[in-house]
């Protein structure tokens, strides 16, 4: 594997692990919360979403 892909998994690893956590804090449960864990959700993944809509598909197996 060359550095660029291990980078980019760590990378990947850690947002995964940044909205799991966003999304257990939700469970003390305001609106306030959900909006800002919502619009999270579309900064981090907005990116990805266009590129797939482009036909692009990310290696999501690792």
């Amino acid at each position: 594997m060359t550095a660029s892909v291990l980078a980019n998994i760590q990378s990947n690893n850690y947002d995964k692990l940044s909205l799991k956590l966003k999304y257990k804090n939700l469970k003390a449960g305001t609106d306030d919360k959900f909006e800002d864990w919502i619009a999270n959700v579309e900064d981090c993944w907005l990116e990805e979403i266009a590129a797939c809509l482009q036909g692009n598909f990310p290696d999501w197996r690792g």
